[in-house]
């Protein structure tokens, strides 16, 4: 399964120093140069040894994520990771931001946000439920800019696993 992701998602996974987390579920996850500058502007440790590892970047068209980015008025940076999951034939769309979520499903691409991959973590073995719980939870008490309703759905789901 070929997977790309943008930024937001790469951001809250490091956050909770969870990065690992992809590498577990996918091996490899794909992110365009454009994604790869805007990690390198937070200098967060976690971040720099994945993109040294299984974070694996790709140049994409300027001229087609313009392009992506009018049609579907999103940001620059989830525009060129759309065109990269054209370029690779991708399958799945790693991303928490509604309009771009919408935009991808709209491309026929899966959309999983951070709580998906903490939850698919769980289904897969490789975290234990509680120790989902408490990353939810993390979130709810941080700045991750997630509704608390969604996050305590998530908490609730992750308890039922």
């Amino acid at each position: 399964m070929r997977v790309v992701s943008d930024a937001d998602v790469l951001i809250h996974l490091s956050k909770l120093e969870q990065l690992s987390l992809l590498k577990s579920l996918y091996n490899e996850v794909a992110i365009p140069e454009y994604v790869k500058r805007e990690l390198f502007e937070k200098e967060h440790k976690e971040l720099q040894k994945a993109l040294n590892s299984f974070l694996k970047t790709y140049q994409t068209s300027e001229e087609k994520a313009g392009e992506i980015a009018k049609n579907h008025g999103i940001h620059s940076g989830e525009a060129h990771v759309k065109a990269l999951g054209e370029k690779l034939k991708a399958t799945l769309f790693l991303s928490n931001e509604r309009k771009v979520r919408k935009a991808a499903k709209e491309e026929g691409f899966i959309v999983v946000g951070t709580i998906g991959i903490i939850l698919k973590a769980v289904k897969n073995d490789v975290i234990k439920k509680s120790e989902a719980i408490t990353l939810l939870g993390k979130m709810t008490a941080e700045d991750f800019r997630m509704h608390p309703d969604i996050l305590k759905k998530a908490i609730d789901i992750a308890r039922e696993l």
